[in-house]
């Protein structure tokens, strides 16, 4: 441990830092932290935890990679799948929000780190290799609808309902007199910005402008007293560290969102980081290859200049 924490080990995918990149970067990092503040936000609503876990999972995570970590493609922050996976079986085990059911999530992503630690350390990555991307496609997608089917309630501005995605969808569409139009109409405003935002200016970060304009909306016209709920006040300064004594009975339930979690994490890390460095890869031939055929035209122009010199 030692050795991964000298100076030589820390901060390898940020150094060498270029002043003339530092601009670029810090803009950028303003953005995605613009994105990602309201996004792990809106995470913890798939979790059922309290919404300042979320900013957690943002900000204690990036600092840990930028030190530790050496890959400039992964990408560490809070995560919809696993959030699906965490609360589709924890809400049968504690209630949601409470101090049991924060004190199982911890218990939940303690382990998972572990796990993901031996992995690192026996060299399991190549178990990846195993599970096919259309398999990892078609996890994650049936996730996505699932996550989907659970916010759907929300969307329309009632109450959340069932247990299984078609209970939830069903609670939906039997309770249709009860939608809350204020809601649905800036839902459906919002969703639209980024859509067409991304269909035909995909330069300008139209889920930043989505967001920024609502919170601008929330304050001047006080959106709460139309029916539309808002998150609320937030809890300032530093938590205390969570109990992770659970009540007796309930930490081995925790094992399968562990196991599907650890899964999940291992294979879609190790198999996007893959897709990305095949991208760079595939990137670099067409550059060389673009190369190659102007020096083979450049050659070709230039016999044709000697065997023909009227050309000239």
């Amino acid at each position: 441990m030692r050795g991964v924490l000298s100076p030589v080990w820390l901060f390898r995918g940020v150094r060498p830092i270029r002043k003339q990149g530092v601009l670029n970067d810090v803009l950028a990092g303003i953005t995605l932290a613009a994105l990602g503040i309201p996004e792990v936000m809106g995470y913890t609503k798939i979790a059922e935890t309290p919404v300042v876990t979320g900013l957690y999972t943002l900000l204690l995570p990036v600092v840990a990679f930028a030190a530790l970590g050496a890959s400039r493609h992964l990408v560490v922050s809070a995560d919809s799948a696993t959030a699906a996976i965490l609360a589709a079986t924890l809400v049968t085990v504690a209630v949601p929000r409470s101090a049991n059911y924060v004190a199982l999530t911890a218990l939940v992503a303690l382990v998972v780190a572990v796990m993901l630690l031996l992995a690192y350390f026996f060299h399991l990555a190549f178990l990846a290799d195993f599970l096919s991307r259309s398999a990892l496609i078609g996890l994650l997608t049936g996730i996505g609808v699932q996550v989907a089917a659970g916010e759907l309630a929300g969307l329309l501005g009632i109450e959340k309902q069932g247990g299984a995605t078609l209970k939830q969808l069903a609670s939906v569409f039997v309770r249709l007199e009860d939608v809350q139009f204020p809601t649905f109409a800036l839902s459906l405003l919002v969703i639209a910005v980024i859509v067409f935002g991304k269909r035909f200016a995909p330069k300008i970060p139209a889920a930043l402008l989505a967001v920024v304009g609502a919170i601008i909306a929330s304050v001047t016209f006080d959106l709460g007293h139309l029916g539309i709920t808002v998150v609320g006040a937030v809890p300032s300064g530093c938590r205390q560290p969570t109990n992770l004594c659970t009540r007796q009975g309930d930490s081995p339930r925790c094992v399968e969102p562990t196991a599907k979690i650890q899964t999940v994490s291992h294979v879609d890390q190790n198999g996007m980081d893959g897709t990305r460095v095949a991208a760079r890869q595939i990137q670099i031939t067409d550059r060389r290859r673009c190369q190659l055929d102007h020096l083979r035209d450049r050659a070709v122009a230039q016999g044709n200049r000697k065997r023909h010199p009227h050309l000239r």
